[in-house]
């Protein structure tokens, strides 16, 4: 048997990356934490608990049980005496939800939608990939090869996968579901659930913790990450931020990256918007040399987007957009993301050349 993947570590990222900005517990509020996984890349999700009179709210568990029973036991001083009764999955990718065996008996709740998305993406959907995976890492390191740089896009996706344990992972789906909105009470405190998608994913949900005006906003804010609309209608995006934003939060945990406030949901939204306008109509079929284009202009690269990480993942949001411009949008099949993430591999290495 081969080692497995590596153990989590204080001192580098998931994906084995040294840490840009602060992990781990946080409070962000009287009794309201947040769990912070550096550098908020791929499967580098983030967590949240908000602790009442004899109980808890998790707000998503994380992509393996490993890194799942660590930030349970990073979080077990600030719900001593109050244990998980429930958990709100924000959405239906993997990295939000794969750890909720760990929380069996509590309560788990989620969208319809997002609980569809659940049934149709287990853990077993990654370890089908394996094959491709390894196809493509030996494609990918063919000189010869045309076309590799999207091999190797294929194939870091692999690599990156590999650092995270899914064998023998059965999570628990959600056991209550729910469309627009709904309100809970967690020991004395309340917790609104507000329904947003489809935008990142189908059945994208924040959650809004009024008594110290927090947001815990799953996917629809990346705080200095690039985000990735899987779903779109990207106008359904900037409506979700706009949601947020009328609320007034004080402090924002993001699905990824670290802790902001407003102005990084605002970013996000020109973001979005700026993208939105520059592509047009009939953009389908040069979505690659467009992406590039876009990332490489001086507009891009002096905004507040410019010094996000992971900037080739516009290409994937600027495919989604082109195809809602002609009247095809819609959420991606397995297939067609990896396809998109072979193309962004092949973004990836130019611009790092």
């Amino acid at each position: 048997m081969g080692a497995g993947p590596p153990s989590p570590s204080t001192t580098r990222t998931p994906l084995g990356e040294t840490p840009r900005f602060e992990g781990g517990a946080q409070e962000v509020a009287t009794a309201t934490w947040a769990w912070i996984q550096p550098n908020g890349g791929l499967g580098e999700s983030n967590a949240g608990l908000v602790v009442g009179d004899g109980e808890s709210l998790l707000i998503d568990t994380l992509w393996d049980e490993r890194l799942t029973r660590r930030m349970l036991a990073g979080l077990a001083d600030a719900r001593e005496g109050a244990p998980i009764r429930t958990l709100v999955n924000t959405h239906g990718d993997g990295d939000h939800w794969y750890g909720n065996r760990l929380c069996r008996g509590a309560e788990i709740i989620a969208t319809e939608r997002a609980a569809e998305q659940m049934e149709e993406e287990p853990p077993s959907m990654l370890t089908r990939l394996a094959p491709v995976r390894r196809v493509a890492g030996a494609v990918g390191g063919t000189p010869l090869v045309p076309g590799r740089a999207k091999f190797r896009g294929i194939a870091d996706f692999g690599r990156a996968l590999s650092r995270y344990d899914f064998a023998g992972s059965d999570p628990i789906a959600p056991t209550r579901r729910f469309e627009g909105e709904l309100e809970i009470e967690v020991g004395g405190r309340a917790a609104r659930m507000i329904e947003v998608g489809p935008a990142h994913t189908p059945g994208d949900a924040f959650v809004w913790v009024p008594d110290q005006r927090v947001v815990y906003s799953g996917d629809i804010v990346f705080s200095g990450v690039t985000p990735i609309m899987w779903a779109g209608p990207v106008g359904n995006w900037i409506e979700a931020l706009d949601r947020i934003a009328e609320l007034e939060p004080a402090v924002v945990v993001p699905g990824h990256g670290p802790v902001c406030d407003l102005e990084r949901v605002r970013e996000l939204r020109e973001y979005w918007v700026w993208l939105e306008r520059h592509v047009p109509p009939g953009a389908q079929d040069g979505v690659e040399r467009l992406s590039e284009d876009l990332i490489r202009s001086i507009e891009y690269r002096t905004s507040p987007w410019g010094e996000w990480s992971l900037p080739e993942r516009t290409l994937i949001n600027v495919a989604r957009i082109a195809a809602e411009r002609d009247d095809e949008d819609g959420p991606l099949g397995v297939p067609a993301r990896i396809s998109l993430l072979a193309a962004m591999g092949a973004l990836r290495e130019r611009l790092a050349a």
